[in-house]
């Protein structure tokens, strides 16, 4: 496929995302619509097809990491507690497990493309490491620090935090991709 065409594809699939992840869970999401954005800019940025085929373990690792911490946070009511601190009602548990069934599927194919090398898995990928993985777990301790115990999602939040964060540097390593340091 045409890289031009590929982009085109890509940003509207992202922008409909965005879209829907709004208007279906609010503005409780807006950080992870974000991550999203910003990871298909990257994501849009050249990347050789081995290099995304190299990082297919460590994305495998972060889609694992993912199960489980969703795992957490369903069986601990996460999608009740959250929403509130951000002044938004509280999700169905249907509507939240639906949400994340759908992000598993869309990580799924994703991975299917990195296999075999396909750009636009580049930007699936980066979204995952950086707003499931990165955002997400920084968020739960930022959460449970503000509630002074715990809150729900925090045991798995180093895992995703570091799964993600690992999946990053595998993607984004010798890459043409310029990472500033922190």
């Amino acid at each position: 496929m045409d890289t031009r065409l590929s982009h085109v594809i890509t940003a509207t699939a992202v922008a409909a995302a965005a879209v829907m992840m709004l208007a279906v869970m609010g503005r409780a999401v807006a950080g992870l619509v974000a991550a999203l954005v910003v990871s298909c800019m990257i994501g849009m940025r050249p990347i050789a097809a081995e290099q995304l085929r190299r990082a297919v373990p460590a994305y495998l690792l972060a889609v694992g990491a993912q199960v489980a911490h969703l795992i957490e946070e369903y069986h601990t009511g996460f999608y009740r507690e959250f929403p509130p601190v951000l002044g938004a009602a509280p999700w169905s548990g249907e509507a939240f497990l639906a949400f994340n069934l759908l992000w598993l599927l869309v990580f799924g194919l994703a991975a299917i493309g990195l296999l075999r090398g396909w750009g636009p898995a580049f930007a699936i990928a980066l979204f995952l490491a950086l707003g499931g993985g990165v955002l997400n777990g920084l968020a739960h301790v930022a959460l449970a620090a503000m509630a002074r115990g715990y809150f729900p999602g925090l045991y798995t939040a180093p895992l995703v935090l570091s799964a993600g964060s690992y999946l990053a540097y595998r993607l984004l390593r010798r890459s043409s991709i310029r990472v500033p340091a922190i």
